[in-house]
Parts: structure tokens; sequence; C-alpha cells
């Protein structure tokens, strides 16, 4: 397995590729175990007036699926993942200033190099990034007017040839800066030889920890950085919240550091912080280099310690206003406060029937696992106590809240900062910040750290309410669903609800399916405008009305026209979208009605269309409307999806775009030209679609004929 020096140097050879193929002969080895992949399974896809040109071109490895994956990568901006005969393909997008201009996709197939990459996926993602600053110039970041150059290296006729402009690496080499990349989540940092000498450290023995960095700076500049940091990962999460994360992340900070010797040096860093398909901070990336004192363009400038504790202060309080569950609560300590104050590891808990409960915890080297309990323990004690407490060395701390601590082994230097949260009348919790190593907690930063305390206390309680009523809500929601729906012979039938991933989405979504005295099944899916408890008892109402109606045999348009009448005279100040189907399993007719809900899809071997229903407008919106009944047929290897908006809708997206992309995803998936619709599977493959980013609550209700009870 290839150790971070090795990643590193493979980074540095990287950015110093002025072409395609210079940079996929730096990519691949010949022999086993180096840091790079084999010769033949890693290519590159750049974007060109003709479509896309691969890299190698004479390369027979281009398959539908890892074609389509490709397009994928471009669409979504997101790593894309293969999996066929026992190989992983990863698809990796590349993109400088803008949308993806081309993917990078390397096939890894178990061999002991392979194993350590797909052991470190967060590894792919740097390599991606340093492809993408590599060929950026080359690229024209995407497709440019004045001409991009081809995958091969040639310029295209008519622009600018870019293979002459000053690659990165020459840049940097001349500016005498290093490459840092700092991997937040296991806050591994990677420093090629350049960014070891401007911190004054040997590169043989740097041990790549995100403390080492903070614990070189000059004193007097952590706290600045501390806030610069927080600040920027702060604005790179919200500006992905609003669909605008492009341009954000990147920084520009100065600050010193301080040598063995004691010499004190100026440094400028630019960087990017980089988030992972989840919208987490994932990694900062980007060059140092070290300034004359004339040249310092620190931010520090005249800002004191406290101020710049105060402006930190200002970003936590900002992202934790906007921290809704108290999942989102230990999100924003674990992912902006932990790595911006420099610490090793933070833990929180919530106090739950006088026993505290670890909520958030990140990873703990295996070497400090026998800290866990006792960890566990001190939180408890601070909490009950309602005081903070300031252990400034581990190894030396004798205080009785640290009593089990003999019985664990042995106990490195570190130091912790336990906060007690709650006020006079209650408990909310506890906090523990762990610090490599020993230090002393000044005055200042005592006070700054109760004040987080303050903060996150009032973040938890908001937290811990809005999770009460959640839960609330999802179980009405579950109370009105149909605990189990029926079976009948001549229909396969799946089912889900999903409650949406951000806030309070929950309420309005639901799916029926309903046995009819003439042996058709009415096929039902709808959704009450609202996120909220009292969506989801408008729902069931108007699931008790449409069960009324359909046992009274009334044809889809005039059901829902008397279930639209019901709703408006219930005088709910609500509106609901609903499909109605009819289904005959044996001979296969559909009579369906639409109240501005989207179409149903029919599936069938290589062919996804929608079912068009003419519709009418949403109910409870106009006592008089008119839902007129359309007439179709579902073959006998059909599936038939219907669902809520939640399952396409996406932020800053046409809902009609959103469904051609669904559709286009469908089409890729399980290559359905070859063979029959696996009606589990596909349900399985829609629910986790995209999931991370579903914003909105979701019913889905698929049902396919079974064709051997037609005989």
């Amino acid at each position: 397995m290839f150790e971070p020096a090795g990643l590193v140097d493979l980074l540095a050879q990287v950015l110093r590729c002025r072409e395609p193929r210079a940079l996929l002969e730096a990519l691949t080895i010949d022999e086993e175990g180096a840091c790079g992949f084999p010769a033949g399974r890693t290519f590159l896809y750049m974007r060109g007036d003709a479509g896309l040109h691969r890299c190698p071109a004479e390369s027979d490895d281009d398959s539908d699926r890892l074609l389509d994956a490709v397009h994928d990568a471009l669409r979504t901006g997101r790593r894309t993942l293969l999996n066929a005969a026992g190989r992983q393909t990863h698809v990796l997008p590349l993109s400088s200033e803008g949308p993806p201009w081309g993917a990078l996709a390397v096939a890894l197939d178990g061999g002991s190099s392979d194993g350590a990459w797909r052991d470190r996926p967060e590894a792919l993602d740097v390599l991606a990034e340093c492809c993408a600053r590599a060929l950026s110039a080359h690229a024209g970041g995407g497709e440019r007017a004045d001409g991009a150059a081809h995958a091969d290296g040639t310029a295209r006729a008519g622009g600018t040839a870019r293979a002459d402009a000053t690659p990165l690496a020459e840049a940097a080499q001349a500016a005498h800066a290093g490459v840092f990349a700092w991997d937040f989540t296991a806050d591994n940092v990677y420093w090629d030889e350049r960014t070891c000498s401007i911190y004054g450290v040997d590169p043989a023995t740097f041990d790549g920890k995100g403390e080492t960095f903070f614990a070189l700076l000059y004193p007097d500049d952590v706290p600045v950085l501390q806030a610069a940091i927080a600040r920027v990962t702060e604005e790179v999460v919200t500006a992905r919240a609003h669909g605008a994360a492009e341009e954000a992340g990147r920084y520009h900070l100065g600050y010193r550091v301080r040598h063995a010797d004691g010499s004190v040096h100026s440094v400028a860093e630019f960087g990017r912080v980089i988030l992972d398909d989840q919208g987490r901070p994932a990694r900062a990336l980007g060059l140092v280099m070290e300034t004359g004192a004339e040249h310092d363009r620190s931010p520090r400038g005249s800002v004191s310690a406290d101020s710049s504790r105060d402006s930190f202060l200002f970003t936590l309080t900002r992202a934790l206003s906007q921290a809704v569950t108290v999942q989102d609560v230990t999100r924003v300590m674990t992912q902006l406060a932990r790595p911006a104050l420099g610490a090793e590891n933070l833990i929180l808990g919530i106090e739950e029937a006088g026993r505290l409960t670890i909520v958030g915890e990140t990873a703990i080297a295996p070497a400090l696992s026998h800290l866990r309990g006792p960890a566990h323990t001190v939180m408890a004690m601070a909490a009950m106590q309602e005081q903070a407490l300031f252990i400034e060395d581990l190894s030396r701390h004798t205080g009785p809240e640290l009593a089990e601590l003999a019985a664990t082994g042995n106990v490195p230097p570190r130091s912790w900062v336990v906060l007690s949260l709650g006020s006079t009348d209650h408990i909310t919790g506890a906090c523990l910040i762990a610090f490599a190593g020993p230090r002393k907690f000044d005055s200042g930063e005592r006070t700054f750290y109760t004040a987080v305390a303050v903060i996150l206390t009032q973040s938890l309680e908001r937290a811990l309410l809005f999770d009460t009523e959640h839960q609330r809500a999802t179980d009405l929601q579950e109370a009105m669903l149909p605990r189990h729906l029926p079976t009948l012979d001549s229909l396969e039938v799946h089912s889900r609800y999903l409650p949406g991933t951000q806030g309070m989405h929950i309420g309005g979504d639901w799916y029926d399916l309903l046995p009819l005295r003439d042996g058709t099944a009415a096929l039902v899916i709808g959704d009450v405008q609202g996120h909220d408890a009292h969506a989801s008892a408008v729902m069931g109402q108007l699931r008790v009305a449409l069960r009324a109606c359909a046992e009274a045999g009334l044809p889809p348009g005039a059901l829902l026209g008397q279930v639209n009448r019901v709703l408006c005279d219930l005088d709910t100040d609500r509106f609901a979208t609903c499909t109605y189907l009819v289904l005959d399993p044996k001979a296969g007719t559909l009579l369906g009605a639409r109240a501005g809900h989207l179409h149903p899809l029919r599936i069938q071997r290589g062919v996804v269309s929608e079912v068009v229903l003419t519709g009418g407008p949403p109910l409870g919106v106009d006592t008089a409307a008119v839902f007129p009944t359309t007439r179709t047929a579902m073959a006998g290897d059909e599936a038939l999806v219907l669902f809520t908006d939640g399952l396409v809708e996406r932020r800053d997206a046409d809902i009609d775009v959103c469904v051609r992309n669904m559709i286009d995803d469908i089409h890729r998936w399980g290559n359905l030209s070859e063979q029959e619709v696996d009606l589990g599977e596909l349900v399985e493959f829609l629910a986790g679609r995209d999931a991370p980013e579903r914003i909105d609550d979701v019913a889905l209700l698929a049902v396919q004929r079974v064709v051997a009870a037609q005989a």
C-alpha cells in the first residue's frame, strides 16, 4: 500500500505535466506496488467541438456503460462508480473555474496498489483536482470559443493553442511555492518537499497531521487562522446550499510560522476548500510560499487575538443558526469547528434520561481508542457539574475525574477542553475537544471556549426541540400511510416512503393500492401542500374520501372531481396533487385521471416513457374543476411507476428537466435493452438515486403485471 509521501510525489509529477499524454504517463506504472495505475486502465476524456475526445485514442475500453458514466460525471460534477467483473471503475470529473470539461476514468481490479486506492477514495479526489489544475490551461477551462486542445495533445484549428502555457508546476517552482492537500475528515496533510522547507519540517519525519501544522504557527496568529478557516469553510457550505459553490471556497491567507531554530517566517497560502459529493467540507488544496516582511499581506494586520476569536464565534454562530437538527449541529462542530480549531478529535453528547448519549464523534486513531471510555466519563461529569474542564496535559493530570485512566495503560500527552452544555435549571449535554500534545489555556482562551459552550447549547436545544417535533410528524405520517398494501395474485407491487434529507420535509405525500369489486385495482399517488403535521392530517382525510369514492365505483375523472369538492369544503387552506389509475391486471387496460400531478412512467425493455394523462388543476383549488379520464393499455412486461415530485425535484432546476434526467438515469441503469425490468431492483435504484440531495419527501408506487396469471 502506498504511503502519503508516495501520493505527494505522484501529485507533484501530475502538476508538472503539459498535456494529456504526459499526464497519463505520470499516472501509469509498470512495477507492482508503486503509487499509480497500471497502463491500459486509465483514460482521459475531454470535451471538444465534435464531442468527447479520448486519450489514449486507440483504447478499446469504451463500453456504453463507461461512456454513460463519463457523461453522468460531466453532467453532475460528481464521481461515478461502475462495478463489473470484480473491477471498480472510478470516473472523476475534471473542472476549473466552472462546469466539468473532462473526466478521468481509472479501473481498479484489486491488486495491491489498487487496493490502496480503493481504501482511500479521497486520495482519488485529490488526484483529480491536481489533474484538473495541470490541464486547465491546456483545456482552456472547457468548451471555449478560442479553442481548446484535443485530448491527444494537438490544438484545434482556428483557435489559440494553449499547450505552450506555463504549467502550474513550473510557476510554483519559479515562485518557490509548495503544494499541499489537507484531508479534513482524516485530518491528514500532504506536503511536498518545498512546503516542508517553508514550514521548517524534515520531509522524512513529517507525520502528516493537521495538528502539527497548527503547532508550527506563531502563537499570535493561531486565532487569526482559526477564524479565517472557519469563515472560508462556512462560506463554501452556504454557497453549495444556494447552488453557487463553483466560485466559493477560494482563499488567500497570510500568517507566520516558527522554525525549530526559533526563526519566524511569513507565509502566504493560496487554496480552495473542496466539498465532497454530499456537500461536506472534505479537503483544502493549494500552494504556499514564503514572503518577505515587505510583501507580507497577512490578514492579521492589526487584528488582535481577541477580535479574531470574536470573528470565529460570529462564524460559528452563523453556521449553527442554519443547523436545524442535532445531526446538523454535530456536522457543524465536527466539520467546521474541529478543523478550524486545529483539534484532533471532537465528541458531542446530549443528556437523555439521566445519561449522556454520544451523538457525534470524529474518528479516533486506533492507538488512542483506549481513551474513548475515559473521555465519555469526563464529559458526563462535566455535564453534571455544569462546569467546563481544561486539562492541559492528560499524561500529568491527577484530578479525580480521570481516575479510570490509570487502568487504560499508557496515557499520551494530550490536552482536552470539556464543555458543559446547559443552564442552571437543566442539563443539555457536553462537548469534548481534544488536542495533540500538552498546551496552556490562558484566560482569553478559557473565555473563548466558554462562549463556544453558550452558542452550542442554544443551537443544540433548538435542534432537540425540532427533532422532537419532527419525530411526532414522522409518527403521524407513518400512521396515515397504509401499513401494508394488499397482495394481488395478478400484480407485483413495491412501494416506498422516503422522508426528505433536509429540514422538516415530511407531511403530505402518500400512495395507495385499492382492490376493486370488479377485479381491477386502483393505484393512487398524491402530495398535499406543506411539510408539517397539518399536511399529514389533510392527507389522511383525502385518503378516506378517496377510498369511499373508489368503493362506490366512480371512474377516475369523476372520482377526482368528488374528492376535489370534499377538499374545497374542508376549507383547510391546502391543495393537493393526485393521480388515480384503474388497472385491469388481466386485460392490461388502464384508465387514469390526474390533478396537477406528474405523469407516471412506463418502463419496458429499452424504453422509458411517460403515461400522458390529460390533467386538471390540483385538488382544493377550484370547486368546479373537471378532470378528464384517459384510456391506455399496459403491456405484460411493462413496469408502471407513480411518484411524487420529491423523487426528481432538485434545487434551482426545472421540474421537466429533472424528470428527463431521471428517465436518462433509468435508461443507463441495468442496461434495459438487454433484460427485463426487475421491479424490486428498479425501486431500490430510484429510492437511492441522489439521496443526499433530496430536498423533499417521496412517495413511490411501482407495479408490474404478473404475466403467468393471464393464462
